[in-house]
This record gives C-alpha cells, sequence and structure tokens, in this order.
C-alpha cells in the first residue's frame, strides 16, 4: 500500500520527493544510507503544536524534546521558531545553548543529573525537574556553593496507563521515573523544597510515555496533574508558574494508524486547567508541553540501497540493504513498524512480499518483514519512512558500520548537516596498550 504523506510527492520520473528534492539524486548526490530531513515540514509541524495550544490558552511554552533528534541544525531550525529546549542530558543542553536558547527556555529531565551538569544547568538559569529526593539536595547544595536560586520543579509519576510499547511507558508508578503520586512522595517534595533557601519552586511535570495515538490519556494525566497543583497551593501556599505536561503524540507509522492531532491534545488539557483554575481560583499558569516525535519523525526519511536479493522458496524473498539497526534499531528493539517503498520506483506497483534486511551480523537486524514492493533489484533505493525521531539518536556502530550522513532539504535545496563517519572517526579513540606493540 502506497503510503505517502502530503508532504511527500513523485515526479514524472517515478522518484520520490521530499522537501522538493529528488531522492534519487540525493542519494547519488551524497551516497547512501542517507538521512533526509524535510526542514518546512519540521516548522510545520511545531508550528501545528505551538497554535493548538496558544489558541486555547493565554500563556504556552513549547520545548522541542532534543531526545528525539539532538542534531545541530535540527536544534537552530527549532530554535528559530522560538521553541524551547527539553533537554535529557548535560550535552543536550549544551546544544540547545549553542544554537541561541537562552537558559531560561530549556528544561532539564532525567531520572540522573550528574552533579556537573546539574551545576551547568543552573549556573544557566535552566529550569530543573527534580526526580528524587537525593537529586534534590544536590541541586540544593550546588546552589549554595555557587550563590545561584535554582529554579526547579517536580517530576511527578501520577499512574496513567497508556496504549503504547512499556519501554516508553513513563507514566506508571513502576516506572523509573518522578515521584510517586499516591504515596505522598510528590507532596513531600514540594514540602521538603519549600523550606529550602537555595531552590525556588516554580514547576510540576509529567510524561506519560511516547508513541500515544489516544487522546484519553492526556486528559487523565491534566486530571491528575491539576489536582496536585490545587493541593501544593493549598498546603504550601506556593503558586505553581508552570504546569508541564510532557510530550508523547504519536505518529502514524502504519498506513491504518489513526492520527492524533495536537489540536484534539490541546482541547482536552486545557479544558481541565480552565475549569480547575476557575473553580479554585488560581493563578493562571503556563501551560508547557515538550514535542519531540510528532516534530521530527514524520519530516524524515531513510535512503539505503538494495545490494542483493535471496529467493526462499514458500517464503518472503529477502532484500539486503546497505542500512539496518545500526541507523534505525526500533524495528529491532521495540518491533516498530516503519513504512518501506522503492523511492525509484515509487508509483511501480508493490505486488511481490520482501523481508528487508541490514547489512549487520545479526538475525534481528531488518527493517521490515513480509512488505509488499515492486520487483526489487540491486541498486534499487529503498526509502524507509518516518526516521526522523530515535533514527539518529539512537544509532550505532554495529560490526564497525559508519554512522549515515544526514541532509536537510528546503524547497530544492540540499546540504550536508551530518557528515557520514570514516573509518578514522570509528577507531580515533581506540589505543593499544603499551604492552600489546
Amino acid at each position: 500500500m502506497l503510503m505517502l504523506k502530503p508532504h511527500f510527492s513523485t515526479n514524472p520520473q517515478g522518484h520520490l520527493v521530499i522537501g522538493g528534492a529528488d531522492a534519487v539524486e540525493l542519494a547519488e548526490r551524497f551516497g547512501t544510507p542517507l538521512y533526509v530531513v524535510d526542514e518546512q515540514r519540521m516548522r510545520e509541524n511545531y508550528r501545528r503544536v505551538y497554535h493548538a495550544f496558544a489558541e486555547r490558552w493565554p500563556s504556552v511554552f513549547v520545548c522541542y524534546a532534543l531526545k528525539a533528534n539532538s542534531n545541530l541544525a535540527i536544534c537552530k531550525i527549532m530554535q528559530s521558531e522560538n521553541a524551547g529546549a527539553e533537554v535529557s542530558s548535560g550535552n543536550e543542553l549544551r546544544n540547545a545553548l549553542n544554537v541561541g536558547v537562552p537558559g531560561e527556555r530549556a528544561i532539564f529531565n532525567g531520572n540522573h543529573k550528574s552533579p556537573p551538569e546539574l551545576e551547568y544547568a543552573i549556573t544557566n538559569n535552566v529550569l530543573i525537574n527534580v526526580d528524587s529526593f537525593q537529586e534534590l539536595n544536590v541541586v540544593e547544595s550546588i546552589a549554595s556553593r555557587i550563590g545561584k536560586k535554582a529554579r526547579i520543579g517536580f517530576r511527578v509519576n501520577p499512574d496513567v496507563e497508556t496504549p503504547t510499547h512499556p519501554y516508553i511507558a513513563t507514566g506508571l508508578r513502576e516506572s523509573k521515573f518522578g515521584f510517586d503520586v499516591a504515596s505522598g512522595q510528590a507532596l513531600e517534595a514540594y514540602k521538603l523544597a519549600s523550606k529550602m533557601t537555595n531552590v525556588e519552586v516554580v514547576a510540576i511535570h509529567a510524561h506519560i510515555g511516547s508513541q500515544i495515538l489516544d487522546v484519553g490519556p492526556f486528559e487523565e494525566e491534566a486530571e491528575k496533574l491539576m489536582a496536585l497543583v490545587v493541593e501544593i497551593k493549598k498546603s504550601f501556599n506556593i503558586n505553581l508558574q508552570f504546569v508541564d505536561f510532557g510530550g508523547g503524540i504519536g505518529v502514524p507509522y502504519k498506513p491504518d494508524d489513526p492520527e492524533l492531532k495536537p489540536e484534539q491534545v490541546a482541547e482536552r488539557i486545557v479544558t481541565v486547567v480552565k475549569r480547575v483554575v476557575e473553580e479554585k481560583n488560581l493563578t493562571k499558569p503556563t501551560i508547557v508541553f515538550e514535542p519531540g516525535r510528532s516534530i521530527i519523525a514524520d519530516a524524515s526519511v531513510l535512503l539505503a540501497r538494495v545490494g542483493y536479493t535471496k529467493e526462499r522458496p514458500g517464503m518472503p524473498t529477502w532484500v539486503a540493504v546497505d542500512a539496518g539497526m545500526n541507523a534505525l534499531i526500533r524495528p529491532a528493539l521495540y518491533g516498530a513498524y516503519h513504512h518501506i517503498e522503492l523511492a525509484n520506483k515509487i508509483l511501480e506497483k508493490n505486488e511481490k512480499l520482501f523481508n528487508v534486511a541490514g547489512p549487520l551480523c545479526e538475525s534481528g537486524d531488518f527493517l521490515g518483514k513480509e512488505r509488499k514492493l515492486p520487483a526489487t533489484e540491486p541498486g534499487d533505493l529503498a526509502v524507509i519512512f518516518d526516521v526522523g525521531a530515535y533514527g539518529l539518536a539512537v544509532s550505532n556502530q554495529h560490526t564497525a558500520q559508519p554512522r549515515p550522513a544526514m541532509v536537510l532539504v528546503n524547497r530544492g535545496k540540499a546540504e550536508i548537516v551530518r557528515k557520514r563517519e570514516s573509518y578514522e572517526d570509528l577507531t580515533r579513540l581506540d589505543q593499544i596498550p603499551g604492552w600489546l606493540k
């Protein structure tokens, strides 16, 4: 089944066109495997999320989640849209600051932030969502030592079940993330922080999971978070400035997947916030949302050259391409689906069953199984869709395969934004000890 989203097209040569550029020409110019990112699609996706909330609530802060793809060009595009940055490591924060995101517009999440990372964040006035009692004490200690007041919130675990893969469901009580709400830990964290002299408590944060295609969990999250906001105000007289709902809007990877529209999510969340604010006479907080996947996933494809095909009587034909789980690990890690077509035969009928394998020495190294494609032969160009999120970000060098290059396309223009790794890149950190020389 041919699945082309509106930002793709075809040309008279029967080739896929992305961002105004012929995919076949991109592969010939820059080589394969190759990530291709459509700048305009990224901007459209971000603006749609921002406007979904901004049209419903007066104070909105949308932060791009760098964990999805932290390439500097991607970060710069988001900065130019005036997006904030949601970061999960010191180096992600460094990326955000380096492209011009002010520290005040960055939010630092994660269950293990090292003392040097925390000091870097505090120095740059970054909002830190604290994830444990021990981390709270470290933040207080560092802030006291360097003479700064740390801006903090707490990540809370509201125990919201989401219809997604267990590895990316982060809002259940058994998750490693956040302060438990049901046992009273979350309220205890706010109580302790309210008595500290070197922290300013300004936020509450939750993230219930990733790749969510049902609006219901977001509404449940909003109800539970706002109930906590009310209790925090009542118990400790803290007026929280930011109520942060994390991200998690999924994308339709399969041709028949439903689309969860940002407008649906914003409507449910804002309705709850507005009702509680009015009923409890609260100061209107800034609503924070942290999209990553929904911004970058469908703005990017992976181009991979077909090397060999292998017939198996009574079974799908194996087709081997030059990119595998080193470039896109999601199918092997999660059993995730990514749609596959032939970019040079995009208009031809998909009539034969194939398994699409990578070049790595692992049986789990596949990009898709039992996929219908046109008659496929060496030299064809496979296109794997929706790879922008957690493609490059979790790529690896299995069997000493260099990571692919990445090119940005914008209305027909194309430029490399990440060079292809070389053999020297693979080995430059290795050292042979003296006794082996």
